[in-house]
């Protein structure tokens, strides 16, 4: 780890539990959370085993049941269903997958897809709950899949260089006839058919580590750019795919200022973005200006998802294990609850009508 991401990191672990709203410059006080929730919130729930036929409204949550003392990112594949109000549905057990679930897409058929970094898979689920056979779009670490279109699939690759995430003790698999590259952190365009038609080579940042290429993406409200970061990294990033080439950051930092540390991001209907910055959740026009900050209790809001309706969001916390709802226009906490400590990787709402599932 460089010095400039130390220095990142220890900033923001003791930056407190307030922030500033940019309309008034006044300090409002951070979200308060229920002291105690029911349920096991280290490994998280086990049962109801099996999901219900999804309802416009729900959560899916990538949530791996962590079980390797030598790998702290190794488990059995799991996805929970919440409800809108996080009361819990469902638990799926993945087959196939060896570690935490990624980039949770609802595809415009009303299926579930996810990613397994390690395994190289893609995994994809019905709505009404049956794990459909596994795929295998490439060798390499895809994260998440964009749909564009009559068919077309833009995949973004979460991990990059020859760097192994250290201090964590788990280790990615090494692209092929590689020694030690674990990705490229590239974009891929497939076609309907599943056949590779274009790569892109994005910049990315690497975030703490060195090794995350595009961690978390959406598509702009264009429709002709990927908007991304790289987890625990700097840069809020922007790849225009429909001309290949990589346009200024989002957001750019003054000289000699800390720079941010960016963990995930959604996009909203009206176009601007929110993003999970830690300690807070920050909502940001397509051009970098920043709207609002809501300030959130502690450390590790690293996951964020919005409904279709720009109404809500829901936010968990790595550490902790929480997952709030977050009404986006009065800032306050509607729902809460734990799902389990450390093995939160994403989040995804179906907002899809009922004649679409």
């Amino acid at each position: 780890m460089n010095k400039l991401h130390k220095l990142s990191a220890a900033l923001l672990l003791i930056s407190g539990l307030y922030a500033c709203s940019p309309a008034t410059n006044e300090v409002a006080p951070a979200v308060k959370l229920a002291v105690t929730d029911p349920g096991d919130i280290v490994r998280g729930p086990v049962e109801p085993v099996g999901f219900e036929p999804f309802e416009r409204g729900d959560v899916f949550i990538g949530a791996t049941l962590l079980n390797d003392p030598k790998d702290d990112h190794a488990g059995r594949g799991r996805i929970l269903q919440y409800d809108a109000d996080l009361n819990l549905k469902g638990v799926k057990f993945l087959e196939g997958t060896t570690h935490l679930i990624n980039g949770l897409t609802i595809a415009p058929d009303g299926n579930l897809w996810a990613f397994d970094l390690w395994a190289w898979l893609t995994v994809r689920i019905t709505p009404d709950g049956v794990q459909l056979p596994n795929r295998q779009f490439a060798q390499r670490p895809l994260a998440k899949v964009h749909f564009a279109g009559d068919g077309v699939m833009l995949f973004a690759e979460g991990l990059v260089a020859d760097t192994q995430p250290d201090p964590y003790t788990t280790r990615f698999p090494v692209l092929p006839g590689e020694d030690t590259k674990v990705g490229d952190g590239d974009l891929y365009l497939f076609d309907a058919d599943g056949t590779l038609q274009k790569t892109y080579d994005p910049e990315v940042d690497g975030g703490m580590t060195g090794s995350f290429g595009i961690s978390h993406s959406v598509i702009s409200a264009d429709g002709k750019s990927v908007i991304y970061v790289s987890e625990t990294g700097s840069r809020l990033m922007r790849y225009d795919f429909v001309n290949g080439r990589q346009l200024p950051d989002v957001r750019t930092h003054p000289q000699g200022q800390a720079p941010t540390m960016y963990f995930d991001l959604d996009a909203l209907a009206s176009g601007e973005l929110l993003i999970s910055m830690g300690d807070r959740l920050e909502r940001v026009a397509e051009d970098g200006e920043l709207l609002r900050v809501y300030p959130l209790e502690g450390f590790g809001w690293s996951v964020v998802a919005a409904t279709g309706d720009d109404a809500y969001a829901y936010v968990g916390n790595w550490f902790t294990g929480r997952v709030v709802k977050l009404d986006l226009d009065d800032g306050q906490v509607k729902a809460t609850t734990a799902v389990c400590i450390k093995c939160m990787a994403d989040f995804a709402v179906n907002w899809l009508p009922g004649d679409a599932q």
